[in-house]
């Protein structure tokens, strides 16, 4: 009994002053509630009310699309052995069967565009060329000069001042 009496007539206990906080709010009591509310040290303030694990973000997507029974990330550029498929595409978009391409496109995860060129120049060219000429274009340029090292290091700048002869005049040449 004496228990009862002095928990209704002090604050003893976090639960207590929680639930007076949500009367005070439910109330309209300003005053009160920011009284009851500055009782609270500046940590509490700050504290998660829960925490949670941190996950990476490549978990969290998967997991969402395991969620939402969604297929798998697609590419927006099409790879090489798309290239047929999307190929049947044109062909079908001609005749007005759209809903099959867009059945097919979300059954199978294709990209959504195939570039048919071959670093700039079209897949019908390259084709009409002869195989020399496609391999020439599809091997890799490597540069047929190698860059020039621009910055100057004082030990080789050294060794060409100690090799240079002070004694022989000096030629300039121009080139036009």
């Amino acid at each position: 009994m004496l228990v009862e009496q002095i928990r209704n007539s002090s604050l003893c206990d976090e639960l207590q002053l929680g639930d007076t906080l949500n009367q005070s709010t439910a109330h309209g009591e300003q005053a009160r509630f920011h009284l009851l509310l500055s009782m609270l040290s500046q940590n509490v303030c700050d504290q998660a009310q829960f925490s949670m694990q941190k996950q990476n973000r490549e978990q969290i997507q998967q997991s969402l699309r395991d969620k939402f029974q969604l297929a798998s990330r697609r590419p927006l550029l099409a790879q090489d052995d798309e290239f047929a498929v999307q190929a049947n595409w044109s062909k079908r978009a001609q005749a007005g069967d759209i809903s099959s391409i867009r059945l097919e496109q979300a059954l199978g995860g294709y990209a959504a565009y195939a570039d048919d060129s071959v670093e700039g120049v079209p897949v019908e060219v390259i084709n009409n060329v002869d195989l020399l000429t496609r391999l020439k274009h599809s091997v890799a340029k490597q540069p047929n000069q190698q860059e020039v090292d621009t910055e100057v290091k004082g030990v080789d700048m050294y060794k060409v001042l100690s090799d240079f002869d002070y004694s022989k005049p000096l030629k300039v040449q121009y080139f036009n």
